[in-house]
């Protein structure tokens, strides 16, 4: 970073009296460059001055004095020497200059500088306006020109702009009207600036200069460490030129390259290397021709001791000119760690056990094959019983066992067949060549039987059986998923049969598949025909024990099927688009029913994060309220925590609008797998809906109080308020209160009822009369402290 001090700094000034008396080779080299810098300039400074002289006669024209005219030869002589001397050393190189040098420059600047100083002293007293005009512009550009190109030399440039600067101050004030006088002030101010600015121009143009011949020394330093480097280090240097020809060839290098020493002591790289037929020589050649840096380009090649890896890493040659000179770098043999990556590699898709691919490669290669829409056939391999292995022989057997599953596994299928091992006493094999597809049959038969010879673990015995279930896709048009479930549907059913069985899918063993596209095909015409219902259950106010909401509850009652719950079709309503109409119908309805009555209760309603995400969801929000009339605070959306998992920054806005609606919003379900307290920062929810999970199996044991005590509390801290799902025995109510819950929903308030029902519990519930509609609430009443 530059030094941004003072210009007047009594270290600088030093700098600058160093450059004119300083006799040092590193001085030298400065003024060398920038005394280059200016002669490169020098044609065009002179040719714009031999325009200033002409234009300065054209401005006087034709009443140009005799002594005008001796001026203007004067100063064309000067500008037409100075090119003649420019012409006859125009390739003369500058690695050196002298103090005497630049004090040369300084003086030819001086007289420079006082021929057109004279001019303006001289004749703007007796000039015109215009003229004068002319002459203030032309001292004006000389000295911001001058400043900017002989700001490389610091005296020549402070000394011309002084003597214009005091030149062209002379004749505004000589020409005795005072109304050029601010044009003086001016003057004064802008030339100091100038004067500034060329001087910290040269300063930092300076340091520049210095660094990089500082970067040299370092470079000519370094390849002397690189030298002893390669004498001592284990990797080794090249060098080539431009042509690619190898400079040096150390014993290491000729180690890593195989070269023989009665080989030409100038071989070529890229020659020496094809010669090896290493991979990747072409990647390497490519880098070289680029004239650029690279680095880690491995290569490989069979040598005397085995496949040998060897990386290179080089950086261009350049001269002073910047013209390439050729590369340099190191070259490691890294065969050690490529073989520990693959190694890695293996391990990271294969089973340590047994050898075999594990989940990830099958499902890998399974996902290529489908891809390419490659036939194939699945086998599902299942060994029944196998913890009775564990328990009789120890884990150490079993361990044994199925490694020897897997050699027989492995045997049977053949080279072309991926074994895996999925986990467990899981297996899988995927069959891909023609030949291994037309026997699926008969091998999926085989490995059963073989697989029921005994295994000999020391002096046991140990008889093993399985299960298999297998699936053929001949043209390829399976979705990975659905051959993975024919499988494993087929060994479900080998399994029901018993052990020892195979079973191939057939399509009547796709009911689970067949049922989904029932449903799927059913729910299109479930609203026009009525089979879609809301049903309400009552959440309960553990403070008050007042009834102060309700949730929508959707089931579908299937023409054929009978009652669907939304666990079921809701995911299948989402996949194939119909959740928009299913979920706008649920909204306008439970609007409309709660509109009518709302007796202080709020209404729930469940919201797919797909339709959270849907441009035209705020509308139909917005719609049914002013439809109905329903008070947007009566209402509560109730979504789960999956709308926070692709990071939708357009879901949690629309969230934002809805609570500027004045509509409350619930989070669903938490702690249902993908809890984090970090979106619960990112969005301020109104209520907290614990999962039926939390109040089930999880409340048998000593932590229950302090789980659900743990996120009352987090809900307290956030100024939310929690209600537990699934409540059903008092033993869970107590711990909930115990805790700080602030509400309940289950079946031991209520069941799920149709909307009339609910209107009759509310009632019983207000006027607390013991009615059968109300029984659960006397029972819960009972334990209330």
């Amino acid at each position: 970073m530059h030094d941004t001090r003072s210009v007047a700094n009594p270290s600088w000034i030093s700098s600058v009296r160093a450059m004119y008396a300083d006799d040092s080779a590193e001085a030298d080299h400065v003024r060398a460059i920038h005394l280059a810098t200016v002669v490169r300039l020098t044609p065009h400074t002179m040719m714009a001055n031999i325009a200033c002289v002409l234009g300065v006669l054209w401005s006087f024209y034709p009443d140009i004095h005799a002594g005008m005219w001796v001026w203007a030869s004067l100063l064309l002589v000067i500008c037409l020497t100075t090119l003649t001397k420019q012409a006859l050393r125009r390739k003369k190189k500058f690695s050196s200059a002298s103090a005497h040098t630049v004090h040369r420059a300084t003086y030819h600047a001086v007289a420079l500088s006082a021929a057109w100083a004279m001019f303006g002293i001289v004749w703007f007293a007796d000039a015109t306006a215009i003229q004068r005009m002319f002459i203030v512009a032309l001292y004006g550009g000389m000295i911001g020109t001058a400043g900017f190109v002989l700001h490389p030399l610091p005296y020549a440039s402070a000394w011309y702009v002084i003597i214009l600067s005091l030149a062209s101050l002379a004749a505004l004030i000589l020409g005795g009207d005072t109304d050029y006088w601010p044009m003086a002030i001016l003057m004064c101010l802008y030339f100091p600036s100038v004067i500034y600015g060329s001087l910290s121009t040269w300063r930092h143009s300076t340091a520049l200069i210095r660094e990089e011949s500082r970067s040299l020394r370092q470079e000519q330093m370094l390849s002397v460490l690189l030298s002893d480097y390669e004498q001592n280090a284990e990797d080794a240097l090249w060098e080539i030129d431009k042509d690619g020809k190898l400079v040096h060839i150390s014993p290491k290098l000729s180690h890593l390259l195989d070269i023989r020493v009665e080989q030409n002591a100038t071989p070529s790289l890229l020659d020496t290397l094809q010669a090896l037929r290493a991979d990747g020589v072409l990647n390497l050649e490519k880098a070289i021709h680029t004239e650029k840096s690279f680095k880690e380009i491995t290569l490989a090649f069979h040598g005397p001791n085995g496949e040998k890896h060897i990386q290179f890493n080089g950086k261009t040659l350049r001269t002073r000119e910047g013209t390439l000179s050729g590369w340099r770098g190191v070259v490691s043999d890294v065969t050690q760690k490529v073989q520990s990556a693959n190694l890695l590699r293996q391990l990271a898709h294969t089973d340590p056990l047994t050898g075999l691919s594990n989940r990830f490669k099958f499902r890998r290669t399974l996902m290529d094959l489908v891809d390419a829409e490659h036939p194939l056939a699945l086998l599902n391999i299942d060994l029944n019983r196998f913890q009775n292995i564990n328990s009789l022989h120890g884990h150490n057997a079993g361990d044994e066992v199925l490694a020897l599953v897997a050699r027989r596994i492995k045997r049977l299928v053949g080279p072309h067949a991926v074994a895996a091992r999925l986990g467990g006493d899981e297996f899988a094999v995927i069959l891909s060549t023609p030949e291994d597809i037309a026997r699926c049959d008969q091998l999926a038969q085989q490995v059963n039987l073989n697989l029921q010879e005994p295994f000999v673990i020391g002096a046991s015995r140990i008889h093993v059986r399985c299960s298999v279930g297998f699936a053929v896709s001949t043209d390829g048009q399976c979705a990975v998923d659905d051959i993975m479930m024919h499988a494993e549907v087929a060994l479900a059913s080998a399994k029901a049969g018993g052990p020892g069985r195979c079973v191939k899918f057939i399509a009547e063993l796709g009911a689970i598949s067949q049922r989904k596209k029932a449903l799927e095909q059913g729910l299109r015409q479930a609203l026009g025909r009525q089979e879609i219902q809301l049903l309400w259950q009552p959440k309960v106010d553990l403070a008050t024990w007042h009834l102060v909401g309700c949730e929508a509850l959707m089931r579908w009652h299937h023409p054929q099927l009978g009652v669907v719950y939304p666990e079921e079709f809701i995911p299948i309503a989402e996949q194939s688009g119909m959740i928009y109409s299913l979920g706008s119908w649920a909204l306008l309805e439970a609007c409309r029913l709660h509109a009518e009555d709302t007796d202080g209760i709020n209404v729930s309603v469940n919201v797919s994060p797909i339709q959270l995400v849907d441009e035209s969801f705020l509308s139909l929000l917005q719609h049914a309220i002013d439809r109905y009339g329903l008070p947007p605070h009566r209402l509560e959306l109730e979504l789960t925590e999956s709308v926070f998992l692709e990071s939708d920054s357009h879901a949690v806005a629309t969230m934002r609008h809805i609570r500027e609606m004045g509509v409350k919003l619930s989070l669903d379900d938490f702690g249902t797998g993908y809890s984090s307290l970090s979106y619960l920062r990112v969005f301020p929810f109104d209520t907290l809906k614990i999962d039926r999970a939390f109040v089930g199996e999880r409340f048998h044991g000593d932590d229950a109080h302090a789980l659900v005590q743990m996120i009352t509390g987090l809900a307290g801290t956030l100024k939310m308020k929690t209600v537990f799902e699934g409540v059903e025995t008092h033993e869970q109510l107590q711990i909930i209160q115990r805790a700080g819950g602030t509400g309940i929903q289950g079946n031991l308030v209520a069941t799920p009822m149709t909307w009339q029902k609910f209107l009759e519990f509310r009632a019983a519930w207000k006027n607390q009369e013991p009615t059968a509609h109300d029984a659960k609430v006397t029972a819960i009443r009972r334990i209330t402290p």
